[in-house]
């Protein structure tokens, strides 16, 4: 059975680089869904750190809360860690070392038997986005295959190619979006007055007007939903 592509639901992945997928856990199914419950505005995200053996996975993270105590007491609560270790704060954020339960060991240990590696974790009230480098599709099905035995459903938010993520940034835009996105700022013309017009960028990317409108158009709306819509942390509006 194919369970790499129930797990994507997409096409083969390329492996010659290895691949970056997005994936979304419930905090049900994760961790800290004790501390989310009791602080529904609070975020946490993990510092990354090369694991190598099991138990070495996400052992910082950055909390933020409007209630820093509160946030601390309830990591300290939540069963879904066993040690919980206060070792800096700044600017609103608190880092902490954490020795997790064996549930959520469970979970991020097979990236140690798959040879993946655990590259961002940020969580909130209802979800956490992990970020994970894949050596190769057979690392991918071993870990669809893992998770699924510990009640774990995850949902794919985005894949890339390793290639795409360093060129491009990881933020679904294709070649022709990002050439457009960089030449048309390298020109100044998000400028306030504009140093070049849009038919005169197109003129320097050899496209019609037309064609770079579009590339525009929807490397825009890529950029925002990557960035604004799909961040972990949300934005503070102001009234």
């Amino acid at each position: 059975m194919d369970t790499q592509g129930i797990l994507l639901g997409v096409p083969p992945l390329p492996t010659c680089m290895g691949t970056i997928v997005d994936v979304i856990v419930p905090t049900d199914q994760f961790a800290l869904a004790d501390t989310f419950d009791r602080l529904p505005d609070a975020t946490v995200e993990s510092v990354c750190v090369v694991a190598h053996e099991p138990g070495q996975v996400m052992p910082f993270v950055w909390g933020s809360s409007d209630d820093p105590e509160r946030l601390e007491d309830a990591l300290r609560r939540d069963q879904s860690t066993e040690e919980v270790i206060h070792l800096a704060r700044e600017e609103g954020r608190t880092l902490f070392r954490i020795g997790w339960s064996p549930a959520v060991r469970d979970v991020v240990d097979v990236f140690i038997e798959t040879n993946s590696t655990l590259l961002r974790a940020a969580g909130r009230e209802n979800r956490w986005e992990l970020r994970i480098l894949f050596p190769d599709q057979e690392s991918v099905s071993r870990t669809y295959e893992s998770w699924r035995d510990h009640g774990i459903d995850p949902s794919i938010r985005r894949v890339n190619g390793v290639e795409d993520v360093v060129t491009h940034g990881g933020m679904d835009l294709s070649h022709d979006q990002h050439e457009a996105l960089v030449t048309a700022f390298e020109h100044d013309y998000y400028c306030v007055p504009r140093g070049v017009t849009l038919d005169g960028l197109a003129d320097e990317l050899g496209v019609s007007h037309q064609a770079l409108s579009e590339r525009l158009r929807r490397g825009h709306r890529n950029l925002v939903q990557t960035t604004l819509c799909e961040s972990p942390n949300p934005i503070n509006r102001k009234p």
